[in-house]
């Protein structure tokens, strides 16, 4: 098996693979043998028809694409493991070349572009927290002089939430993010949507009518909340990584111990699930870092710190 790997804009990987005619040839063996060998034809005994009747019988197109199948699902984590790539999507395949006739002379060839970890420069992320306090500080210093002097309105409270930090570091942040990962993460949230919707005996498209909106107009709307989820996560994970956060085994069993609902915690308790504990434990700390920089004054006040906040909505995802 030959392998060429191409480094594409935007944190993309094009990994070209050819897998030799010789190996191609012995899946569809095995794969037509499979089928005589579960196949009933009338005059035969199942199993034992010639493999000419039971080809006769058969669907090519579906011989072809299980073929296909089988040497993506065989050579794709083959591929990964030796190239050293972690993918960060599920990979976008075209076959390029596949012969079949299966003729033992043409090699099977396609690519796979997927996304691995991309760049993110984070901007000076303290200074822009502290510039957005003390702006919320302001704004909420001259509501209150313009309320004592006869303007209308209500004084509202000048917390600074989370969200508006994160984003606000997001849009002063460089990316390089390939749109696989933001369309899988559209696809999750409208996919959440629709069922959500259906559980509560709504109809999907008559909520849209009554909304004045179309699928284009949802999927936009989905679209725009998976890129600011995307890059979200992945500013978290640059200041975890800057300020060498990191949860070990204690705070991990810790963690698992105070989850309220049990059924979640025998889950949470399965060794293949603790790489989803130690990562929500990390991004709350980095949250909780991210709240201690929050510029305040008498009026303002920073939200008290949970450290299993975020499991519910996390397990969603």
């Amino acid at each position: 098996m030959n392998i060429d790997v191409l480094k594409l804009p935007n944190a993309e990987i094009k990994l070209t693979v050819t897998i030799p005619a010789q190996r191609v040839a012995e899946v569809y063996e095995k794969l037509v043998d499979k089928l005589v060998s579960e196949s009933s034809i009338k005059g035969f005994r199942k199993g034992k028809a010639p493999k000419e009747a039971v080809l006769e019988k058969t669907d090519i197109s579906k011989i072809h694409g299980d073929v296909v199948s089988e040497l993506l699902k065989t050579s794709y984590p083959q591929v990964i493991k030796e190239k050293s790539i972690f993918p960060y999507s599920n990979p976008k395949i075209e076959v390029k070349e596949f012969d079949t006739n299966f003729s033992d002379k043409k090699d099977f060839i396609y690519e796979a572009v997927v996304a691995v970890k991309p760049e993110v420069t984070l901007t000076d992320y303290r200074n822009t927290i502290e510039e957005l306090s003390k702006k919320k500080i302001n704004d909420i210093e001259k509501l209150k002089n313009d309320l004592e002097n006869g303007a209308q309105g209500e004084l509202v409270s000048s917390e600074l939430t989370v969200e508006e930090m994160i984003e606000e570091i997001v849009s002063k942040s460089n990316f390089e993010i390939s749109e696989l990962i933001i369309n899988e993460e559209t696809d999750r949230l409208l996919e959440r949507f629709i069922s959500q919707v259906r559980s509560l005996n709504l109809n999907v498209d008559s909520l849209l009518k009554a909304q004045n909106k179309t699928y284009e107009d949802l999927l936009a709307d989905h679209k725009r909340i998976a890129e600011q989820n995307v890059k979200s996560e992945f500013v978290l994970n640059e200041i975890i990584k800057e300020q060498n956060i990191e949860a070990n085994e204690e705070d991990i069993q810790n963690f698992i111990q105070n989850v309220g609902n049990e059924d979640l915690k025998n889950r949470l308790l399965n060794t293949e699930e603790k790489w989803f504990v130690k990562a929500t434990i990390e991004k709350n700390r980095a949250v909780a870092y991210l709240k201690s920089l929050v510029t305040v004054s008498d009026s303002s006040k920073t939200e008290e710190n949970t450290e299993n906040e975020n499991i519910s909505e996390s397990e969603e995802k």
